[in-house]
């Protein structure tokens, strides 16, 4: 079973579903048009990522935990598919928002088919090296490979498409504000964990991938300012949104909490690299909505807990916040 269940938002659970005319973030075709523009400016080639070798792959510089972060990425960019066709019927009747979500999907799409090319030619790269006389090395990243990725991801699109994690009941505001959060948590973790490990065309791969979810993270802001002026009272709601929010892999993965962790661990190895994290989402959700705000989602919402309400997990302090921002927190 999925961690999120559908009936799962214990912040915006009460809220009345939405007709489709309600669903507009008020985009203006320029501010398309110049997301489209930068997109054909810096999009990456995929033709010359999937002609890069298997050859290249630095296998000795692999580790198992490189294969595992690099496999769990995989799997929930799969569900790019669905998650685009839900966000095409939630905006219909917004024309501007959805001629965004078509770039975006090639761009997500992208993300998809690179990691699967690149986990194909480890595979390749490896059976190679084990011909060859391999090593323990060799035999402890082959074994690190998972064998039925193909059911995976199946699997995670079924899951997707029955629940993509975005309630009907949720306002533009809210969808746009829990939307970017999203991309710039994954761009994070793309951009520390290419900083971390020491095989090049993976770092490579991860560097061009965080780049494109930093511009995905900044329109999504943007639209969350525009609905922000547009209606200042939404502000409660993105609050509570906010505070329920999770991450696509907690209901789209069966051992996501083993894969959470060990994708932190690969990113974030450190005390220190760990607080600096922390300040950049903290960052990230005070320019959204405000310190205030800011502090009340992660004081009294669901940090780490995926939209569950978790009685389980402690509560932040603001006071440990505080520390945590103003870079007091020993390393």
């Amino acid at each position: 079973m999925s961690k999120l269940a559908k009936s799962t938002f214990p912040f915006t659970g009460a809220q009345p579903p939405l007709t489709p005319s309600e669903r507009r973030t008020v985009p203006s075709r320029d501010e398309v048009i110049t997301f489209f523009k930068t997109h054909e400016r810096v999009s990456w080639s995929l033709t010359e990522l999937l002609e890069i070798p298997w050859t290249s792959i630095d296998v000795d510089a692999l580790t198992p935990a490189d294969i595992f972060v690099a496999e769990s990425a995989l799997l929930v960019e799969s569900n790019s598919p669905d998650y685009v066709a839900n966000l095409i019927e939630y905006y219909k009747a917004d024309q501007d928002i959805c001629d965004f979500i078509m770039m975006w999907a090639i761009e997500e799409w992208k993300h998809y088919y690179v990691l699967a090319d690149y986990m194909t030619k480890v595979r390749t790269a490896l059976a190679a090296r084990a011909a060859n006389g391999g090593g323990c090395n060799v035999t402890e990243l082959a074994a690190a490979i998972r064998q039925d990725l193909g059911d995976d991801v199946d699997d995670v699109r079924a899951k997707s498409a029955e629940n993509w994690g975005i309630p009907p009941h949720y306002l533009p505001a809210q969808l746009v504000a829990s939307t970017s959060l999203q991309e710039f948590v994954t761009a994070e973790f793309y951009r520390n964990h290419a900083q971390r490990t020491k095989e090049p065309v993976l770092a490579n791969i991860e560097n061009l991938l965080a780049k494109d979810e930093t511009r995905h993270e900044m329109f999504y802001e943007e639209r969350l300012k525009n609905c922000l002026e547009r209606d200042p009272d939404v502000m409660s709601a993105v609050v509570a949104a906010l505070k329920e929010f999770g991450m696509p892999g907690a209901y789209l993965l069966n051992d996501y909490e083993k894969r959470r962790s060990a994708m932190e661990a690969a990113a974030f190895p450190t005390l220190g690299s760990k607080r600096d994290a922390f300040v950049r989402l903290f960052a990230k959700v005070e320019r959204m909505i405000g310190r205030a705000n800011a502090m009340r989602v992660f004081t009294e919402g669901n940090y780490l807990s995926d939209g569950v309400d978790d009685p389980s997990r402690k509560k932040m302090k603001p006071e440990l916040i505080t520390r945590m921002i103003t870079r007091k927190l020993s390393a």
